[in-house]
């Protein structure tokens, strides 16, 4: 299997296939495909710059980000009730 790694946040491409790019995350979890003969760098980095900010944002609370007071104030009004 021949892998490449991805930016230093832990992404790698599976090429296993010889038809397919597989980008995927360092456990292993499946983030993007490509032809492997049409995929091209830009759109590969870019499918692990967007997963990364995706994970960033669910993982926000537990890493210790606070969020923007405008968005906190906006998920509480959204939930009905106000702090």
């Amino acid at each position: 299997m021949q892998e490449k790694m991805l930016l230093r946040f832990g992404y790698y491409l599976d090429e296993s296939d010889p038809d397919i790019a597989i980008l995927r995350r360092q456990d292993g979890a499946f983030v993007a495909a490509f032809s492997a003969q049409g995929a091209t760098k830009e759109g590969i980095l870019e499918a692990a710059e967007a997963d990364y900010a995706k994970l960033i944002e669910a993982n926000a609370d537990s890493l210790g980000f606070e969020r923007p007071a405008t968005e906190r104030g906006a998920l509480r009004g959204a939930a009905g009730g106000e702090a």
